[in-house]
């Protein structure tokens, strides 16, 4: 059978595009994003900018991935374009910031949502928490194929119930979406300028919520037709995302004033019990369960790139190795999962570790993006591959954009906008012992 034959269709990129983006944080995000903006124009306006910038930031991986052949997505892309410390650093970063706090994040809204159905109190949230992260780590060391199968799962009542709150609320709700009578919300058509820095605040939510496009890119080597299908496939997956998200806080505001919005901590169960009476438990009883399988694909995926590290003996060796009856990468399991319970008794908000997370993330997405002028003029041969439509326009503007977030950001006055940040350097520090540990 040829390669064309066993490429990646447009219809599988699509979905690819979709299914790696659209996540759990629309159920959360929009709560956080109205108290910084305080107007639904403005809302919207973010979640499409949001989509804009996924869409530039995949193209430009989408060549990413056809240039560079080997496995490890970001991590391949920084080390091609850079060397070893900057994917060192990457991979440190997942372990102590973006994998560990991803799985803090999801499990306090998992616990969030489970208060809304038990009732048990803001006192015993972190402790919920914490035991939810001990189950997953535990359900992770019995193999890859019970944690798939739940994931599997997981990803299904996810989108089930994005699209049932979506419908619901749009059909079903009766608020004013641009105008209401309280006079804490903006009167439309004189929304205001929130400021630079609210924006900057507020789009960290949005950027949490389109984390996981550049996932779709990695498989552009492996596409029918890169050319024509790839770009199709981006613009179509970041529409489709773009549009439920946007259709979804629409859904939200429909049912909602914007004041109980903003003072929500179970967003997506509120809205349901407010239209269809009842519902709320259900609703919310379904998105833990969601978030509790999200969180666990993080606690099975990352453990891996640490053990890949501990084997080039840039960590320690006790994370190299598979536990020898479950074949799993156990220490680097624990590992993990007990950061996770530490961010999640040190932030202890949602808002806070989600922040905590993206700035530097995408501080990496950017530079790898960065990364694609240096693979360019490295090349010696004709690429045959996808290319970025308008270079270098495209990857110039994420990577303005993206920077302008990551600085507003830093600069505020919130810790959890810049600790992230801080660790980087860190990592420099343990690659460096590491690396002369190796060498002697």
């Amino acid at each position: 059978m040829s390669n064309t034959a066993r490429g990646l269709s447009l219809f599988a990129l699509t979905m690819i595009a979709i299914g790696s983006t659209i996540g759990s944080g629309i159920f959360q995000t929009p709560s956080s994003i109205a108290r910084e903006v305080n107007h639904p124009g403005w809302m919207i306006g973010l979640w499409i900018a949001g989509g804009v910038v996924s869409l530039l930031g995949a193209l430009v991986f989408a060549e990413l991935g056809s240039r560079v052949s080997k496995p490890g997505g970001v991590y391949a892309y920084l080390h091609e374009a850079y060397g070893a410390l900057p994917a060192f650093l990457y991979g440190w970063s997942l372990l102590a910031v973006v994998s560990s706090g991803t799985i803090a994040a999801l499990i306090i809204v998992f616990a969030d949502y489970m208060d809304y159905f038990f009732g048990f109190g803001p006192d015993l949230k972190p402790l919920i928490a914490a035991s939810a992260i001990v189950v997953l780590t535990l359900f992770n060391t019995f193999g890859i194929k019970s944690s798939e199968w739940f994931a599997n799962i997981s990803t299904i009542i996810k989108i089930v119930g994005i699209y049932a709150v979506l419908t619901a609320a749009l059909f079903l709700g009766r608020e004013a979406i641009f105008g209401s009578s309280d006079p804490a919300v903006a009167a439309p058509g004189s929304p205001g300028s929130p400021g630079a820095t609210p924006l900057a605040i507020a789009f960290v939510g949005v950027l949490w919520s389109y984390t996981g496009w550049h996932y779709a890119s990695f498989v552009s080597g492996e596409a029918r037709n890169p050319r024509r299908n790839v770009p199709i496939a981006m613009v179509l997956g970041t529409a489709a995302v773009t549009l439920t998200y946007v259709l979804t806080n629409l859904g939200y505001m429909s049912v909602l004033p914007l004041t109980e919005i903003q003072q929500s901590e179970a967003l997506a169960a509120e809205v349901m019990q407010r239209v269809i009476p009842g519902s709320g438990n259900a609703v919310a009883l379904l998105i833990a369960i969601s978030v509790f399988g999200c969180a666990g694909i993080y606690v099975l995926a990352t453990p891996r790139i640490i053990q890949q590290m501990s084997a080039e003996r840039l960590f320690f060796p006790a994370f190299a190795r598979n536990h020898p009856r479950f074949g799993v990468p156990l220490n680097a399991i624990i590992l993990q999962s007990a950061w996770a319970i530490v961010l999640v008794f040190f932030w202890g908000k949602f808002e806070a570790l989600y922040t905590y997370v993206t700035t530097t993330e995408w501080l990496f997405l950017m530079a790898a993006a960065a990364g694609l002028f240096i693979v360019r003029s490295r090349a010696k041969a004709t690429h045959e591959g996808f290319s970025v439509p308008l270079y270098p326009v495209v990857p110039v503007l994420f990577c303005l954009v993206v920077g302008w977030f990551i600085y507003k950001n830093a600069v505020s006055d919130n810790p959890a906008a810049y600790y992230g940040l801080l660790i980087i350097p860190v990592g420099a520090l343990v690659y460096i012992l590491f690396r002369s540990r190796s060498r002697s």
